[in-house]
């Protein structure tokens, strides 16, 4: 075992249930709430015409990115010691730096994940793509079902994670939920900032 490991797992063990649960709750809640809309965009796809792929990528991308476990209700650490903003005790600040440092994990986490949404907010011409309609059409049904089954393998594994396997599996779900983006229909800003969200998920946990 790792000094990492053994510092990450000293963070968690002072999680008390109520905060591990309500962070839990939190995040089911993100994931209903993405399968509903998963469910509405695939019945949408179905009739949406060429020239309107592109702006359906950027609103599918955007509600993705919006239904991922980032903000403080999904986080036990924050539940159980942010409600003052003190953060006394709190063993990610300890391991990470405070949220609200600049140079902390989380900061340098969220400055890239929300410019990342900036970027294909803004990204508002199509990009010289190869993919034929039929083709965009197929990648993007194929990113709805692939997101889908993420949320739900999320959803149906929180009951049984302590708080230190919570923390890990938030890491992975949001690398794996960023990688369905469909990149090749944006510029190529966005691919660089995705890369650039990548490597600051690294250190989320």
């Amino acid at each position: 075992m790792t000094d990492r490991t053994k510092e990450l797992e000293a963070a968690a063990k002072d999680i008390d249930p109520a905060s591990l649960q309500a962070a839990k709750a939190a995040i089911v809640v993100n994931c209903r709430e993405y399968l509903r809309w998963t469910l509405l965009f695939s019945r949408r796809l179905e009739t949406t015409k060429p020239e309107e792929l592109h702006k359906f990528a950027r609103s599918l991308s955007l509600t993705l990115l919006g239904h991922l476990p980032t903000r403080p209700a999904t986080c036990p650490f924050c539940i159980q010691y942010g409600h003052d903003k003190s953060c006394q005790g709190c063993g990610y600040a300890a391991t990470h730096g405070r949220c609200d440092a600049d140079d902390s994990a989380f900061s340098l986490f969220i400055e890239a994940f929300q410019e990342l949404g900036r970027l294909i907010y803004q990204d508002t011409t199509a990009s010289q793509s190869s993919c034929l309609p039929v083709e965009t059409k197929g990648l993007l049904f194929a990113l709805l079902q692939a997101s889908q089954e993420l949320a739900r393998e999320m959803q149906e594994g929180l009951p049984s994670l302590s708080t230190l396997q919570l923390m890990r599996q938030k890491q992975i779900y949001i690398d794996r939920m960023i990688l369905q983006l469909p990149l090749c229909l944006f510029s190529e800003d966005v691919q660089k900032q995705r890369c650039i969200l990548q490597y600051r998920l690294e250190g989320y946990w």
